[in-house]
């Protein structure tokens, strides 16, 4: 389907809470489903959340004064008491950008990024404490046979990834941050105690690059806004506080994309958000 087609099937359908008014849609409910299978970009929660807002407008019996969202809200049910199920979907949508894992781990976890002066040996394990050498060492009553390891065939050794990559692969211990000056997007630098002074090297190395850099395009969230037209930074500063919105838009469609010139746009339904968006409980 090309660009033309999809313009085509632009939907706008008005979603008011009275159930006497005529709707006007120019795509089927089994199109939008099919385009949400079709989006990698939803995972199966989100996804659960875009069927039942999607259902909400579409197939469901409005009632007078409920818009669709509430409806959706009921349908998604309770977890954990009475927390709506609903709740926790929408601020997982609300667009942001989420740093790699390595940036918000504890340290001498990740190995060591500084390059490695001299191959990889492994040393034999030595114990902490050393044997008392008063007692008599015991004297073995045969030569043990040599040790056989067992493998499948194909076994391959592991990779000498120390060796291979150059690097040092010790424990870490500082962390340097780099920031992509097209993106904005962080990555993490991990140096042990011994490269210290490479750490700070690096660290001075990027430090011009990191304030010049723009605001991260997000990578999270904005699914919402891909497909149903409504007020979603209103929703999204209810269910998620202390969110602000990101310069580059809500809708992840509008998000450049790197390495792509090209965005796919998607077909909207279009909302009208109530003034009561509660989050304390669920309506029968």
């Amino acid at each position: 389907m090309n660009a033309d087609d999809r313009d085509a099937m632009r939907t706008r359908l008005a979603s008011v809470p009275s159930p006497g008014e005529e709707q006007q849609t120019k795509r089927s409910y089994i199109e939008l489903v099919q385009a949400l299978y079709e989006d990698p970009r939803i995972g199966h929660e989100s996804r659960e959340l875009l069927l039942a807002i999607a259902y909400a407008v579409d197939l469901a019996k409005r009632e007078d004064g409920v818009s669709p969202l509430k409806l959706a809200r009921r349908k998604l049910g309770v977890e954990h008491g009475r927390q709506a199920r609903y709740d926790r979907l929408v601020a997982d949508d609300a667009p942001r950008y989420e740093p790699p894992r390595e940036v918000n781990q504890h340290a001498f976890i990740h190995a060591c990024d500084a390059p490695r002066l001299r191959p990889y040996r492994p040393r034999a394990y030595k114990p902490r404490t050393k044997p008392d050498l008063a007692l008599p060492q015991p004297v073995p009553l045969r030569q043990l046979p040599p040790t056989i390891v067992h493998v499948e065939p194909g076994y391959t050794p592991p990779r000498d990834w120390r060796t291979e990559d150059g690097v040092c692969g010790a424990n870490s211990h500082h962390l340097v941050q780099e920031k992509d000056p097209r993106t904005g997007w962080v990555t993490a630098h991990w140096f042990c105690k011994r490269h210290k002074d490479h750490a700070d090297r690096v660290t001075a190395q990027v430090r011009e690059q990191n304030e010049r850099a723009p605001e991260p395009i997000p990578n999270a969230g904005g699914l919402l806004g891909c497909y149903f037209k409504a007020d979603w930074e209103k929703v999204y500063r209810h269910y998620r506080p202390h969110w602000e919105p990101p310069t580059h838009g809500l809708c992840a469609d509008d998000w450049p994309t790197p390495g792509q010139t090209l965005t796919t746009r998607h077909s909207r339904l279009r909302l009208v958000i109530s003034d009561d968006l509660d989050t304390n409980t669920v309506e029968a």
